[in-house]
């Protein structure tokens, strides 16, 4: 190192070797800041790697020749122009391959290694190639241990340059690097000039050279240093230029990353720029698609039209659908809209890229539910129009045959009530899939309604054959299914209407298969019919009638009528019945019977209901006596009103005392559901109205729910009572009747009375009150004179007959 040092301080020309220091500093600089940019660059290897090693290449150069024109020697320093020339050539290339090699191998040690050896060794060559130069006026002689040591000292700050440089986003880490590549350099100079003894010799004669002096030496190093000024100003000018472009590009990129949609930049067909949500979408790294033609993210069946978009201004062009590739070969629909831009100073088309996987999976999902039942999934009445026209042309055509069969289910809403709305769903999913079973693919089934279904069955097929799949149907619906682990029964009941004969179009179709339906469920349901002319009529008539009983109240067409109920042992009345009759305009009195069941289908019984107990509370405050009055409450108004409330607000509105009210109710009340029913019957008894069971013995499980709740009176009906006389077993039946009543502490009323004869046998029996035409028959008016009272009352003086055994 002495040596070394000896040879600089006395052997040199200071001024120049301070010089060619700064010409190595500002050019090691440069390539530093050059192989920062280059590993930024998205330009290829070759390209992004010339400028750097070109400036370090030159940079060696100018400081070996400044360098050795500060060498003092006595001998006449002349210079081989072909060999100076070569050693350029060999510094550059050199530190190409070198550069070349770190940039394919960054991380591995063994590449940064290679690299640097290389790097070390093109400085090494371009030294030495150098003072062999001299040669022309010089024999040059080399110390082999500092030759060695030059080498290696060269090749170690070499490879610990290209360490270093593997980040170089700092200014200090390029300090860092440009010293390391700087003693590099200097320290193979330097310790390799150490080696060299020069001794003078006389030049050939003819031989070309370049004579070297200090003032040569200075031109020299001006215009190097000049070369290397002009260079560090063009690379700040790029360098200000680059960081601009990054700064937009970065703005940009995260413009686009905050996007959902796919955003990237192409030119000439290659991809210049993709954001982050086009790597999720195609599924690659971004930048595995930069560089790619644009035609390779596309299907292949859109590539036509992609084309033809290239060849259109991007202002005339509107949005449109195509499939992209993704990585994993999937196709994905995608909304592409596109604009020219300008990027990087020169033209390029934008394009923005909309994923409709989500959309096209909604829209499908859409059509489906419009066209399907949410629960069953099967197709709606919207769909079965739309199956049912075009199967009805196509039989028109080959003249065969279509049947449309009306399904009903029988005692679903008993399920409901009993088990809850999620157990009747579950129930209409099974009994969906059961009737699928029984049907051919080219068959439709179709839910209409709550538990309505309709089947539509296509080809020429018999009328026996249709009834024995409408039978299969039936059928499978009556055996039992698991629901929530309750065993539930239902059945259905079916109503057919055929192609051509009862119908061409699609709505009379439906309408006399479903005029079928009811005429089944009038005769008792569980069964298969077939539509009937007769049967339209029929039906309009129903349906007329139950539309004019739903104004009946508001046309004070409805009327109460009250037939007396009297004392077994005195025959003094005691209560007055209500019972509701409606005066029709054209058709006169219609009998209960006749119009309460269709007020209990159409939903109308609720409203009915509630105006009886408001007139009937009204009347029996206005009596002159404080007669009881009776009023019955249908099953179904029992179930789907609040009863105690309307006869809460009646009883107040009027005046009438709670315990003058007599509410009568059947067995049937408790059948879909005893618990609520007692629920309500509690609030009934706290009100203090009276509660009687009527038609007794003609339900089922009686004495279960006599168990359950304590009513105040049992009322034996009337089919028993007009047997009175003719059968035992009837006298039997009702004896029985009564003393379950008086055992239980129960008053027992007897209806149907309508002779003489079953008074005088009902009196043996003890009971405590009679009704029946005997006495009164019902009448609008209460028959309450004191002729009438005396009429009653003689009835019971009379020896009464002696019951028979």
């Amino acid at each position: 190192m002495i040596r070394v040092l000896t040879c600089v301080a006395q052997q040199h020309d200071l001024r120049l070797v301070a010089l060619s220091a700064v010409i190595c500093a500002l050019g090691c600089f440069a390539t530093v800041t050059l192989i920062a940019r280059a590993e930024a660059s998205s330009r290829s290897l070759l390209r992004a790697l010339v400028p750097a090693a070109t400036i370090f290449g030159g940079s060696i150069w100018s400081l070996h020749f400044v360098a050795m024109l500060a060498f003092r020697t006595e001998a006449q320093v002349a210079f081989d122009l072909d060999l100076t020339a070569a050693s350029i050539v060999v510094a550059i290339a050199g530190s190409l391959a070198a550069l070349s090699l770190w940039r394919r191998l960054p991380t591995a040690p063994l590449g940064i290694v290679l690299a640097g050896t290389v790097l070390g060794l093109a400085i090494t060559g371009m030294h030495y190639l150098g003072v062999d130069a001299m040669a022309a006026s010089s024999l040059v002689l080399f110390d082999p241990d500092y030759v060695a040591a030059s080498i290696l000292v060269s090749v170690a700050f070499s490879i610990l340059a290209l360490a270093r440089a593997g980040r170089l986003t700092s200014f200090g880490r390029r300090i860092e690097v440009t010293g390391w590549l700087a003693l590099a350099i200097c320290g193979l100079h330097f310790t390799g000039m150490t080696a060299v003894t020069v001794a003078p010799i006389a030049l050939r004669e003819g031989e070309s050279y370049v004579l070297g002096s200090t003032s040569l030496a200075l031109t020299v190093a001006a215009v190097s240093l000049a070369v290397l000024i002009a260079g560090l100003v063009a690379l700040a000018l790029q360098q200000h230029l680059s960081q601009r472009d990054r700064r937009d590009l970065s703005r940009m990129r995260l413009l686009s990353n905050l996007a959902h949609e796919v955003l990237f930049i192409h030119r000439d067909g290659e991809v210049l720029e993709v954001n982050d949500a086009g790597g999720r979408l195609f599924g690659m790294a971004p930048d595995q698609i930069v560089g790619r033609p644009v035609l390779d993210l596309f299907s292949q069946a859109d590539v036509p039209a992609l084309l033809r978009r290239m060849r259109c201004r991007s202002e005339d062009l509107r949005p449109e659908e195509f499939e992209i590739r993704t990585a994993a070969g999937t196709h994905v629909p995608v909304e592409l809209s596109c604009r020219t831009i300008e990027f990087g100073g020169k033209p390029a088309t934008a394009v923005a890229l909309r994923d409709l996987t989500d959309r096209k999976r909604d829209e499908a999902r859409i059509r489906h539910l419009a066209l399907h039942d949410a629960l069953t999934d099967l197709p709606n009445r919207y769909l079965l129009e739309q199956r049912l026209g075009p199967a009805l042309n196509a039989a028109a055509l080959d003249g065969t045959g279509v049947a449309v069969i009306y399904l009903d289910l029988d005692r679903f809403k008993a399920v409901n009530d009993l088990h809850g709305h999620a157990a009747g769903d579950a129930l209409l999913v099974q009994a969906a899939k059961r009737m699928l079973t029984e049907l051919r693919p080219s068959d439709t089934l179709a839910r209409v309604g709550g538990d309505e279904f309709v089947v539509v069955l296509t080809g020429a097929r018999a009328p026996q054959r249709i009834a024995e799949i409408a039978g299969r149907l039936i059928e499978g619906l009556r055996r039992p299914f698991r629901v929530d682990d309750h065993r539930v029964e239902i059945g259905a009941s079916a109503g057919v209407a055929l192609y051509p004969g009862d119908g061409s179009t699609a709505e009379t179709l439906l309408r006399a298969a479903d005029t079928a339906l009811y005429r089944v469920k009038d005769e008792g349901r569980g069964a298969v019919r077939f539509f009937e002319a007769a049967m339209d009529a029929q039906l309009q008539a129903r349906q007329r009638l139950e539309h004019e009983l739903g104004g009946a109240i508001d046309r004070d067409e409805l009327r109460l009528f009250y037939q007396p109920i009297v004392n077994a042992r005195t025959g003094e009345v005691e209560t007055f019945e209500a019972l509701i009759r409606w005066q029709h305009p054209d058709r006169g009195f219609v009998s209960p019977a006749e119009f309460i069941p269709l007020a209990e289908q159409a939903d109308l019984i609720g409203r009915i209901g509630a105006w009886v107990i408001d007139t009937a509370c009204a009347a029996a405050a206005a009596w002159p006596q404080p007669w009881r009055v009776s009023v019955n409450v249908s099953p179904t108004q029992f179930r789907q009103s609040d009863v105690p409330a309307l006869i809460a607000a009646a009883l107040a509105r009027h005046g009438l005392a709670p315990g003058r009210l007599v509410v009568e109710i059947t067995e049937s009340v408790f059948i879909q559901d005893a618990a609520a029913a007692v629920a309500v019957l509690t609030r009934l008894r706290g009100l203090g109205v009276r509660l009687a069971l009527d038609d007794f013995g003609t339900g089922y499980s009686s004495l279960s729910y006599l168990q359950q709740f304590r009513f105040d009176k049992l009322k034996v009906d009337q089919s028993f009572v007009r047997r009175l006389g003719q059968h035992a077993d009837t006298l039997a039946i009702v004896r029985a009747i009564v003393n379950l009543g008086h055992n239980l502490g129960l008053h027992v009323t007897v209806e149907g009375v309508e002779t003489a004869e079953q008074l005088a046998i009902l009196r043996e029996l003890h009971c405590e009150q009679m009704q029946g035409y005997l006495f009164a028959r019902p009448a609008a008016v209460l028959g309450v004179s004191e002729l009438e009272l005396a009429r009653l009352r003689a009835l019971f003086v009379e020896q009464p007959l002696r019951a028979m055994a």
